[in-house]
């Protein structure tokens, strides 16, 4: 617990507020549990990534990896995809994302599911689900990133005209094994980094 100027007592891990920032959803605020493992990302940065792939959204199916907090989530459902697909292994994060689907009345495009990522992936390829854009923004420094892009690699769950991004820190850039996939770009947003890439 910490004071606050009023010398109210306040819990450090309160949860987390965000707007959604544009589409049919736009000024709706998220609320998610503070579980000290992730973070909504920066309302300029959403904004930012999300202006960038307008045009790939309309009628997509969208798949979101590590979801979190679920702001990329709903963010894509707002403008426009088909169906938004999160895997998250925190349950409560899941619980959180799926009731707030509800109480936007977008359940039948925007579900999330408390699941490994790398056993999510193979049992998605078993079911042959295919994505058009898909979002991978694991925890940093942990090497997750290429083992998830390997499991892409193994496991091909995207159609044929497809986007994959990946968020990371602009210092790990040189450290991620990029094999097997053809980088359209670099977008670079302070010390944040999407690689825009399809499998070769």
């Amino acid at each position: 617990m910490k004071k606050t100027k009023n010398n109210e007592k306040k819990d450090i891990n309160e949860p987390f507020k965000f707007k959604i920032v544009a589409g049919t959803l736009k000024g709706r605020t998220i609320k998610a549990p503070n579980l000290g493992v992730t973070r909504p990302p920066l309302t300029r940065l959403r904004k930012s990534i999300f202006d960038f792939l307008k045009p790939y959204l309309e009628d997509a199916h969208y798949l979101d990896l590590f979801s979190g907090t679920g702001s990329y989530l709903f963010e894509a459902v707002s403008r426009g995809v088909t169906s938004a697909t999160g895997v998250e292994l925190e349950k409560q994060l899941v619980e959180s994302i799926n009731k707030q689907a509800e109480r936007f009345l977008v359940t039948d495009r925007l579900s999330c599911i408390s699941e490994d990522v790398f056993k999510a992936i193979p049992r998605f390829e078993r079911q042959q689900r295919k994505f058009d854009i898909i979002m991978i923004a694991p925890p940093q420094y942990l090497g997750i990133i290429d083992q998830t892009l390997s499991t892409l690699r193994e496991h091909r769950i995207v159609s044929d005209d497809h986007l994959i991004l990946c968020q990371h820190d602009t210092s790990e850039t040189k450290e991620i094994s990029f094999d097997g996939f053809a980088i359209e770009q670099q977008r670079k947003y302070g010390n944040t980094t999407f690689t825009v890439m399809r499998l070769g």
